[in-house]
């Protein structure tokens, strides 16, 4: 299958490319803007496709000539972003032009990695049939994307699969970051910390695209998350426990919101937990089930 990734250096994107690479008898192809980003996407042993979510008519012009079989678009400005113009840009105007420039090319699949993670749900289980409550802007630039797509579906048979992780924790990306914080001291749960966070390690979130990829049916929404639901204060004292740290101490909400914004902490002390049944339907299942398993591996793995 030839296969175009948009985020392909990202997080996510650098383990869904080591995945399709193990699978064989794929073309994979990554997005590049620039030589710089053509560099590390020719690292990672996988070809270059040029063009820009931006421009349009580049970006057209490209997907004529590669022609691929799927698309799996990561790309994205992620949710601390407090620049809203350019969340609007990147997220939605991106989305629709990658969507436009790909809509005559008789797609297998169009993956479109959106989240869960939008908006207070007080602790409710939350399945794909039911409405989010959303409030951050990040989470309204992917809700855009996501009824455009499904439009799309619904009118034109354009073969959307949309996918909605839940808090990515794993070896590198923010996690790595916050790591850094945490080991200096800089780090505080905001809040009370006894919301439910619905979780997922990275290498899941991979394999449940992958899978999504092959099997996903297309007009439907899959959310991704572990077995497990856990506490906010729950997971970073484990995440602490790994640092030598007895206790990770707590930050209130408005000085949290000063630091890191609002958007970011009402993400971050939302309460919800996330169903995977629909996605395991598919033949997917977590390798790290639970928190924990997650984190003991992380740790592991940390560079």
């Amino acid at each position: 299958m030839k296969i175009l990734i948009t985020g392909a250096t990202g997080f996510l994107g650098k383990r869904i490319v080591d995945l399709l690479k193990k699978e064989g008898g794929n073309e994979i192809y990554a997005l590049a803007r620039n030589q710089k980003s053509a560099k590390n996407i020719e690292k990672m042993g996988i070809k270059v496709v040029y063009g820009d979510l931006g421009e349009p008519a580049v970006l057209k012009k490209s997907l004529e000539e590669l022609s691929p079989n799927a698309i799996i678009h990561l790309a994205a400005e992620i949710a601390t972003q407090r620049n809203t113009k350019l969340l609007w840009q990147v997220n939605h105007e991106g989305t629709k032009n990658l969507y436009e420039a790909a809509k005559d090319l008789g797609l297998k699949c169009f993956l479109f990695a959106s989240t869960v993670v939008v908006g207070e749900a007080g602790g409710e289980l939350l399945s794909e049939e039911k409405p989010l409550n959303v409030e951050t802007e990040y989470g309204k630039t992917k809700q855009a994307s996501e009824s455009m797509l499904l439009k799309a579906y619904q009118t034109e048979s354009f073969p959307v699969v949309i996918l909605r992780p839940s808090h990515i924790y794993g070896p590198g990306g923010w996690f790595a970051d916050l790591i850094k914080d945490m080991k200096i001291g800089l780090f505080r749960i905001p809040g009370s910390g006894k919301n439910y966070w619905d979780v997922v390690h990275v290498d899941d979130v991979a394999a449940a695209f992958v899978k999504a990829l092959h099997s996903g049916k297309a007009g439907e929404i899959y959310h991704i998350a572990d077995d497990t639901p856990v506490l906010m204060q729950d997971f970073f004292n484990e995440a602490g426990h790994y640092l030598g740290k007895r206790k990770i101490g707590h930050a209130p909400i408005f000085l949290a919101n000063l630091l890191k914004g609002k958007d970011p902490v009402r993400a971050a002390t939302r309460s919800a937990r996330s169903s995977n049944s629909k996605l395991k339907s598919l033949g997917w299942k977590p390798e790290y089930p639970d928190y924990r398993s997650g984190l003991k591996h992380t740790f592991q793995n940390m560079t």
